[in-house]
């Protein structure tokens, strides 16, 4: 199954850099895990940086979907100028609810109380959630100095989730692979043995003309030759066809009488995942 996430319209970076705390926030797309596969977690990945030095960053705080809890994180993982951090859940990294926001910016989301000192510093941030989320805006805080930044945003997990059905496709494929064999025969040590006595005579040797014997081996050879055939696939774009929206329900082969309900009963099991 193709595993696809629901992506609102966000920027991949925060830039605060023309603002008192002059740092970015920008998503590594590249240690990011947005869709996970099977086995994997979805995995947010984010490059801070502090661009200038007049006040540097104390802490920041991403506004994630508010039904993330602490206990749906998996590993964080913080490195300042490639130095790894101790991440201890609950105290220098927590999820600060609308109930107990941040205090000096009275923002809500996932806290790093991780500090940025001098020009160029940049903190790595990573962070797995156990479900799988869609990716939109999420709110950038960033405090320093006594001073506060609010009010851009980068993409990260957002509330909301897309069931989609599994489909299992079969194809019959025909193909063929040229094999060639090259008989080859190798000759081993030559053993010579003496038959009787040497003789010694008056007669000279007849010249025969013939230095040396030429005689032909023949042996049949039986070739095994095992091949194992097989396929990889790779998906290509999805093709999407909407239809009329309505208030009503879904309509199942022209039968605008079957229920939704109806149509969700008979369908496989779904998986909740995200689409991007």
């Amino acid at each position: 199954m193709i595993k696809q996430i629901l992506q609102q319209a966000c920027e991949n970076i925060a830039d605060y850099t023309e603002t008192s705390i002059p740092v970015t926030v920008e998503l590594d797309l590249v240690n990011s895990i947005l869709t996970p596969g099977p086995g994997e977690f979805q995995r947010f990945c984010y490059i801070v940086t502090q661009v200038e030095e007049p006040i540097a960053l104390s802490h920041w705080l991403l506004g994630i979907c508010p039904d993330i809890t602490e206990e749906d994180l998996g590993e964080v993982t913080v490195f300042i100028n490639n130095v790894e951090q101790d991440v201890v859940i609950g105290e220098n990294v927590q999820i600060r609810t609308e109930e107990n926001p941040d205090p000096p910016t009275g923002c809500v989301g996932l806290k790093f109380d991780f500090a940025l000192e001098e020009e160029n510093d940049v903190m790595t941030v990573c962070f797995e959630l156990t479900t799988t989320y869609q990716i939109g805006p999420n709110n950038v805080c960033l405090s320093g100095g006594g001073e506060t930044e609010t009010g851009l945003n980068v993409c990260g997990p957002v509330c909301g989730t897309v069931e989609l059905c599994e489909t299992t496709v079969f194809q019959t494929i025909g193909t063929c692979v040229p094999v060639t064999v090259t008989p080859f025969a190798e000759v081993g040590d030559i053993d010579v043995t003496c038959l009787g006595d040497a003789t010694v005579s008056n007669t000279p040797c007849i010249d025969t003309g013939v230095t040396s014997c030429t005689f032909y081996v023949s042996q049949n050879l039986c070739v095994e030759v095992p091949v194992s055939f097989g396929a990889l696939g790779e998906p290509g774009e999805t093709i999407v066809t909407c239809g009329e929206p309505n208030q009503e329900g879904c309509v199942i082969n022209g039968n605008d009488e079957e229920s939704t309900t109806e149509l969700k009963s008979r369908l496989q099991p779904k998986i909740k995942i995200n689409r991007i």
